[in-house]
């Protein structure tokens, strides 16, 4: 799906406000004051990533250091630039998943695995995975559950679909925790033949366990 793919939601340097590695705590501060930012990516005089500096990691730096005089505000930003693995343009979407938990935004990185391409933002990540699952568009939620796993489920209940003539929005697939058990989140657009779609379903062994319209 085209939405899910890293350059599809990239936010690129050029667009980017960064900090520069040998800046000043005080220069990154009025950055990020200027910039109306919480958080900036760390860049070197080659563009090169180097991690990610704000609020939060400068106070800690300072707290550590015990320096509230003049010089703290020279200080180079030294430990308040915390390092981050780096993704690049090929990437796979969901290798941005874990980072976004405990980061504000995922860098990519040119083919080199150095240059900073841009960064991925968390509300692209959330509008990318929406669209996914077809968040906003208004049909019929259904969650199936598929008690006995076995090869190509999916395909035949999508089989079972085609003579309704009915438009699929999304398909997610997902454990239910039982390893016997598995969930299928199914989104089609409105039709009147829902209940006749309900029990070809549940005849062919499929249980839908819950239905809501969006």
């Amino acid at each position: 799906m085209e939405a899910m793919l890293i350059q599809n939601c990239i936010t690129p340097f050029s667009q980017l406000s960064t900090i520069r590695k040998d800046a000043n705590v005080k220069d990154a501060l009025e950055l990020l004051q200027k910039e109306g930012l919480d958080t900036a990516p760390v860049v070197d005089e080659n563009k090169a990533f180097r991690g990610i500096t704000g609020y939060r990691l400068i106070l800690k730096s300072l707290l550590r250091s015990g320096d509230w005089g003049e010089s703290a505000w020279k200080r180079p930003l030294g430990d308040a630039v915390e390092s981050v693995r780096p993704l690049t343009l090929d990437s796979d979407f969901e290798e941005m998943l874990p980072l976004v938990v405990r980061v504000p935004f995922v860098p990519i990185v040119e083919p080199d695995q150095s240059t900073l391409a841009g960064i991925v933002k968390i509300s692209d990540i959330e509008t990318a995975i929406a669209r996914a699952m077809g968040y906003g568009v208004k049909g019929i939620r259904m969650l199936i559950g598929v008690f006995v796993d076995h090869p190509h489920v999916l395909d035949h209940l999508l089989s079972l679909l085609k003579p309704f003539d009915v438009n699929i929005i999304s398909v997610t697939t997902f454990d239910s925790g039982d390893t016997a058990v598995r969930r299928i989140l199914l989104k089609l657009s409105p039709t009147s033949r829902l209940e006749t779609i309900c029990e070809k379903l549940e005849q062919h062994g499929y249980r839908v366990l819950s239905i809501k319209q969006t």
